[in-house]
């Protein structure tokens, strides 16, 4: 699979509802973390990091198909403007 098909399916992934569904799962996962950690009951520093990494990763997966979308952006360009410059 070429770049632009690649890109295609990322743009599709992003339009579809199971990724509406996976997004709002995951913030719904984010903001009960945070309600966890804002308790009053006394955490292990291990736990808070436990907390703190679930976040940061649930954050980066809604990242993704947007980073990737914009990497394959430039992979693309930079592939035209070499085969440009081969010419």
């Amino acid at each position: 699979m070429n770049k632009v098909e690649q890109k295609r399916k990322v743009q599709e992934l992003m339009k579809s509802a199971g990724w509406g569904i996976i997004q709002q799962k995951m913030q719904e996962e984010i903001l009960s973390a945070a309600y966890q950690m804002a308790e009053n009951k006394m955490l292990t520093i291990d736990e808070i990091n436990f907390r703190r990494g679930a976040m940061f990763a649930a954050r980066r997966l809604m990242e993704l198909p947007k980073n990737l979308d914009l990497l394959l952006d430039n992979e693309i360009l930079m592939e035209s403007t070499e085969a440009d410059l081969k010419q």
